[in-house]
Order: C-alpha cells, then structure tokens, then sequence
C-alpha cells in the first residue's frame, strides 16, 4: 500500500508519473476496425502468454533532526534505514487479430500484510484497453504532479522521515498526504481507457466493493454495504502533447462512491465521499515545472485538499529539483479547525547505469494538528534506486 515510484505503469499512454513522453504513442483510430477484423480473422496465436520478470528495488538512509510534540511517547533517534521494492511476473501475447491479452502480478519485496499488491489481466487493441482486477482506478493512473528529485513527498513517504505527532491526521490516498487520491486501493476492479486521439485520452472505472484494504473483496465478492463504501464510480482524462520543444501534460478526475451505511464512525446518514483531482506538467530543455491539487468532499477526518508545485532540471546523468507539498484537513470532528502540514524537498541525483540511479536529498516537514502538539524535522537523505 503505497505510491508507485518507479515505471511500473510504463504505458506513458496512460500515465505520465514517470515523465512527460514526448510524441506519445496513439492507439489507431478506428475501434470498428477492431470488431471487423475479429469477426473475419483467425484469432490463434504464434504461442500463449508466458511470464517475465522485472521491478525495482529502493533503499533510503536518512539521518535527521526531529523536534517530537510534547505529547507524542515516542523518542526518535537520529538515523534509520528504510526500504521499498517489488517484483512483477507480466506476460503477454497478441493474437492474430491484432488484440493483446496479458496479465501482471506484483509481489512486495518484504513481509507485508498486503504481500501481494497489483493484480489484473488486461485486454487491449485499437478499441483501448480493458483492465479487469486489483488494480488503481483510471483518474489515479492518469494523474500529473509537480516533478521531483531523490525523495517524493506527494506521497505518505513525509511521514517515514519526519513522523506525524499524535494528533495529525493522515491517509493513504487522501489529500492529508498527496494528490494522488482514491476511493479504493488495488480493490477489484473493471476500468477502460479510451485510445488516443489528438493527445486526449478518456479513462473509467467501477469498484464494486471500496474496501481499501489492498487486496479486494473475496468470500463474498459483494460488499457490505453496512460497513463498506461501494458502487464506486471514477472518471478521468489526460492530454499528452508536444509542441515543437515544449511538452504539455494536463490531467484531472473524478470519485464518487456510496457511503457504508454505518458510516466512517458508525453513525447513519453519512454524505457520499467525493474525491476530485486536477495536474498540470510542462517540460522544455530540460526543465520539467508541475503542479496538482486535490480535494475530497467526505464526512471522514480526510475531508479537505492537498496540493503541490515543483520545477527539476536535467543535463545528462544528473538532474536537480525542488518540490513543496501543502494540506489542510479537517481532522477529528469537533476539533475546531483543520489538520495542516506544509513540507518542502529539494534534492540532486546522479543516473549511475542503466536503471541505477543514486540521490541526495534535504527533506523538510512541519505538521500542525488543530488540536495537540505540532511537530516538525528536517531530514538529509541518500537514496539508491535499482530499476530491472
């Protein structure tokens, strides 16, 4: 459960988290076509799907200076080691008629209680593409954000380098922690992107059961809609483009979901939690300067918006960038005001090899609940990211 940071989703068809493409790829124009060469064309292929393997592997030591709340029973020490990385069995194979059928599976690179993360086959050809299991919805995918360099922010990795104090609220997917939000984490899941056409890009999802527990809902498949938000509906869009030296990526998208009966604190009558997300990226010689907002509309303590800005500059192997990240929300009921954190990153990498890329960082974070203790640190981080 987390925020994918390397190139799992390389199809920059539908993402652009790992950079602006230049000239992306179109899918053909035509889904009729499609259906046609289906209907007269023999669907056998050369051979079956057979599985390989990849994924990456991240380590970070970070040593830093934490001023803990007063009420927080913690005692910090000044060093730590953190890790992060997965393995992805991917196979595919593509018919006769021109349509590909494949499957990805990723495995945690640590014991984990959600040990095995995305999960899905997928279907796709001219028509788009057709992904079916435990799998981000299509506005999450399709999402654009500020850039950054050696360690991200837009993501909940602010809270494993200057911890939150007791009192902070914080959420996987919620704009508390990042504008990459959702209703729904790798639950099951049917979603469609559209082709390609004059670098826009339409993308759909529906979660029937919005259990955010990283798994999806098995032994019943149905959700209990007592206890568990379902019917989730989401909407996203993209344009990728190029304009002479200068690329533009726009993005934003919509969540709805219907709330459990209970409710987020088991009272009746809670509002539908919403989600809406909006990014922007331009790159030109080198330069790449973003930006993304995030909001949620919910009766949970996530309620509120988060939002991002950053430019990075790359020349040859190395590449610079400075990345700041800001949330209010509300936090507990009754509480009088909003749960704030404002945090800043400005970092230096070196790509040390075909996938190996080695980066320092300077991490700052300040959290300021509306009620308890506030607390802040600064922490200086190397980082090695293995990509295979």
């Amino acid at each position: 459960m987390k925020q994918d940071l390397n190139t799992k989703n390389s199809d920059t068809r539908i993402s652009g988290r790992t950079g602006i493409p230049v000239k992306a790829a179109l899918y053909a124009t035509s889904a009729l076509a499609t259906v046609g060469a289906m209907a007269v064309s023999p669907a056998a292929a050369e051979e079956g799907v057979k599985l390989g393997i990849n994924g990456y592997y991240n380590t970070f030591f970070g040593v830093s200076s934490y001023n803990e709340a007063n009420n927080d029973a913690h005692d910090y020490g000044a060093a730590g080691l953190f890790a992060d990385g997965e393995l992805h069995f991917k196979g595919m194979t593509t018919l006769d008629n021109g349509i590909s059928f494949g499957v990805q599976i990723e495995l945690e690179a640590f014991q984990s209680g959600d040990q095995i993360d995305e999960n899905y086959a997928f279907v796709e050809g001219s028509f788009g593409r057709l992904v079916v299991g435990g799998e981000d919805t299509a506005a999450y995918l399709m999402q654009y954000a500020a850039p950054y360099v050696g360690t991200p922010i837009n993501t909940g990795w602010i809270t494993t380098f200057v911890p939150p104090p007791p009192d902070s609220t914080t959420g996987f997917r919620t704009p508390a922690l990042s504008t990459y939000v959702d209703l729904a984490d790798d639950d099951h899941a049917l979603t469609y992107f559209s082709p390609r056409f004059s670098g826009f890009q339409l993308g759909a999802s529906y979660v029937p059961a919005a259990t955010v527990n990283g798994e999806g809902k098995n032994f019943p498949v149905y959700a209990d809609k007592e206890t568990e938000n379902h019917d989730l509906f989401v909407v996203g869009a993209n344009y990728v483009e190029s304009f002479g030296d200068v690329d533009v990526a726009v993005a934003g998208g919509y969540r709805h979901a219907i709330a459990a009966k209970s409710g987020p604190n088991n009272t009746p009558g809670q509002d539908d939690p919403e989600q809406y997300s909006a990014g922007l990226s331009l790159g030109f010689a080198g330069f790449t300067v973003g930006g993304s907002f995030a909001m949620e509309s919910s009766d949970r303590s996530t309620d509120g918006y988060g939002a991002d800005l950053g430019v990075s500059h790359s020349v040859g192997p190395w590449s610079v960038g400075m990345t700041g990240f800001h949330s209010e929300v509300d936090g507990v009921a009754g509480n009088g005001g909003e749960d704030e954190l404002d945090s800043i990153e400005g970092g230096v990498s070196y790509a040390i090899g075909p996938g190996i890329t080695g980066s320092l960082s300077v991490l700052y974070a300040d959290w300021e609940p509306a009620s308890g203790e506030d607390a802040d640190g600064i922490a200086g981080i190397f980082g090695l990211k293995i990509g295979f």
